[in-house]
């Protein structure tokens, strides 16, 4: 019985984050002006990736999203490199997009060098 009382709410937790749960959004980016330290060659490096980020709104996702990618191993200098100051993200494109459409994995970058 006390097992019962206790997996009720959270059955209704769960429903309700369901019905309540916030949008999610695809991002396309592109970084320009990395240090090519971060894939091994010399120069600097630029990138697309595409991420997806829950936001309550769409202004609010350009923010979010770029908070996320500072965070990503594969964009963390190593030890003792200076940050680029002349680092640039833009937002290509933003969209609000079904649950269903987000993707099991994280999808990766596609590094390039820059003036190519």
């Amino acid at each position: 019985m006390r097992f019962y009382f206790f997996s009720f709410p959270c059955r209704a937790r769960l429903a309700l984050r369901w019905a309540y749960s916030m949008p999610w959004y695809k991002c396309s980016i592109t970084g320009e002006n990395f240090p090519g330290i971060l894939v091994g060659i010399n120069g600097d490096v630029g990138f697309y990736t595409t991420r997806f980020v829950e936001a309550p709104s769409a202004n609010e996702v350009e923010p979010l999203a770029l908070s996320n990618l500072k965070n990503e191993a594969a964009l963390t200098l190593p030890e003792g490199i200076a940050k680029p100051t002349n680092a640039r993200v833009f937002f290509e494109n933003i969209e609000q997009v079904d649950m269903s459409e987000l993707p099991s994995q994280k999808p990766g970058l596609v590094f390039f060098i820059m003036g190519t």
